[in-house]
């Protein structure tokens, strides 16, 4: 990975393309926007593969993230609420989600590597194909 800072923005040259990152977000990614959405690349990409291990056929993923930052330090991520939303034909148990939902917590190398740091909390909700997820 090769980086350039330019004026207000730095530009990633990573393998898929151009990344424009900068704090202002009419001219490029925000960090926090990209931390976070690393965490869910992560986390839901995982959550797919172990839906399919345990033979739940899924339509679709819909994930919402909430955070708690404290301003008094740095304005750091304190605390991040993961809800992931699968639709499927076969609605998962509370118990199975629950389930579910550890192992993508404990097998996420990305929020492994900010667990010790940031409270996680990742929760998994189905719903039937014919209702709305989210």
């Amino acid at each position: 990975m090769k980086f350039t800072i330019e004026n207000e923005k730095i530009v990633g040259d990573l393998g898929f393309g151009s990344l424009p990152i900068s704090p202002n977000d009419t001219i490029g990614y925000r960090p926090y926007e990209l931390f976070v959405s690393s965490l869910i690349g992560c986390s839901g990409t995982l959550l797919g593969n172990i839906l399919k291990k345990k033979r739940v056929e899924h339509k679709r993923i819909k994930m919402d993230v909430s955070s708690v930052r404290n301003p008094d330090h740095a304005n750091r991520i304190e605390q991040l609420s993961i809800t992931a939303y699968v639709q499927s034909d076969q609605p998962l148990s509370e118990q199975n989600a629950v389930k579910i939902a550890d192992l993508v917590v404990k097998n996420c190398g990305m929020i492994q590597s900010v667990i010790e740091t940031i409270d996680v909390t990742f929760i998994v909700k189905t719903s039937t194909v014919n209702s709305d997820v989210r």
